[in-house]
């Protein structure tokens, strides 16, 4: 995981341009071998030479088909979301409205405007700028953002050999309940019997009452797709408690 900035100026020297190139590919692709990416040498080029800033650089490493490859054709768009504000905002989503906002443009405007949403953000270039390389902003302690940051942060962390992986989302419960997401998987160890209820409004109005609060009991299997459903059909998780 990369933890410092790292920025590359016009006219840089030649190793320090390959440190940062590194680094963008380390971030962006989430820790993983080089020799498992089909690097681009034009891209490369293009940066070597100073014709594409920092940003630019992550911008078209974010966009490639290897990037579609690894972390959107192989998880759903909660997970796929999940990892780009790690890969390119260095910190896990704030909350639901974030993540829906993103899997709505996601499946509105596209994989190219999604990827394009981050990087050319305020706090993109409030953080990073145009040259520096992004990193695990809330690995730390971070003014501004909350302890949930951070506990959701080490909760993402593969370790320092490890790379992010496909599969099932690892904040979800947390970012929808609003709950420690160490909390949350050490339910999941210890209660596999156990039932949660899930209160959460639908946007549908349901006979004379609008956005009635309904409640769902479920088992801990059940738990991600019954939250999946819910947001699906537009609803709002309110918390989410052991039954």
């Amino acid at each position: 995981m990369t933890t410092a900035t790292l920025t590359c100026p016009a006219n840089q020297d030649r190793s320090q341009a390959d440190d940062v190139l590194r680094a963008a590919y380390r971030q962006v692709f989430g820790n993983r071998y080089l020799m498992e990416l089909d690097v681009q040498p034009s891209i490369e080029a293009l940066f070597m030479n100073g014709d594409l800033t920092v940003q630019g650089l992550v911008t078209a490493l974010a966009q490639s088909e290897t990037y579609r490859r690894l972390y959107l054709e192989t998880n759903s768009p909660y997970r796929f979301v999940e990892l780009n504000f790690k890969h390119l905002l260095g910190r896990p989503p704030r909350d639901q409205a974030e993540v829906s906002e993103h899997v709505r443009r996601l499946a509105d405007q596209g994989f190219e405007a999604e990827i394009a949403s981050y990087i050319y953000s305020d706090e993109y270039l409030n953080n990073f700028g145009i040259d520096g390389v992004p990193f695990a902003r809330t690995a730390t302690s971070v003014v501004g953002e909350s302890t949930l940051a951070y506990q959701r942060t080490q909760a993402m962390d593969p370790g320092y050999a490890g790379f992010d992986t496909n599969g099932a989302s690892v904040l979800q419960t947390s970012v929808a309940s609003s709950t420690n997401p160490t909390a949350a998987g050490a339910r999941k160890v210890v209660g596999g019997g156990e039932r949660f209820t899930i209160s959460w409004t639908s946007r549908l109005q349901l006979g004379s009452v609008r956005r009635s609060a309904q409640r769902s009991v479920v088992s801990y299997g059940s738990l991600s797709k019954t939250i999946q459903s819910i947001q699906a059909q537009g609803g709002r998780i309110l918390f989410i408690a052991n039954a």
